[in-house]
């Protein structure tokens, strides 16, 4: 059973998988609770977004927090992009406190998200553009409906885009 989003807050942590890779994904409750706050549930709400941050090894990656939205960003109701020197603080700022920089997250007006041509591409420039510690970045869109399927999580690289298949932690439930 399914219970991630059944009241405003999500109650529990949330775990994916990729076919055919033994990596696994988590995404901790403050990261949740934090881009759960930003949803677009009312008519006039616009995109809101920010960045991941968390601990990546051979086995998992745990995604621990989000930061964003930030004073500066551009939103509208179907665009989000983060002031990049707000960003760039909030990167070092959790580097300086043993965090790796992940990658994005925003908020889209459908219930089920799925990523638009403009978020691959500015998915694909951003990795072109900066130093990673990682061979690809987690892009997350948050979307209207209060189940897991109100979440998408792509691992996105120079070559391509992974949608990640998600659950609650089978630990929690």
């Amino acid at each position: 059973m399914i219970c991630l989003f059944a009241k405003p807050m999500p109650k529990h942590s949330i775990v994916g998988h990729l076919d055919d890779i033994s990596q696994a994904l988590s995404i901790a409750l403050p990261a949740l609770q934090h881009v759960s706050r930003h949803r677009q549930s009312a008519p006039w709400a616009t995109e809101a977004g920010g960045q991941l941050f968390g601990t990546l090894n051979a086995t998992q990656v745990c995604v621990t927090e989000a930061s964003g939205p930030y004073a500066g960003d551009e939103r509208s109701r179907f665009r989000y992009r983060s002031n990049p020197a707000a960003a760039q603080r909030a990167i070092e700022d959790r580097h300086k406190r043993g965090l790796l920089y992940l990658g994005e997250w925003h908020a889209h007006v459908e219930d089920h998200p799925s990523a638009s041509g403009l978020d691959d591409d500015a998915m694909r420039r951003l990795i072109a553009s900066s130093q990673l510690n990682s061979n690809a970045l987690l892009m997350m869109i948050v979307g209207r409906a209060r189940s897991a399927s109100g979440l998408a999580v792509w691992s996105v690289s120079s070559a391509a885009a992974r949608r990640w298949i998600l659950s609650a932690n089978p630990e929690e439930t």
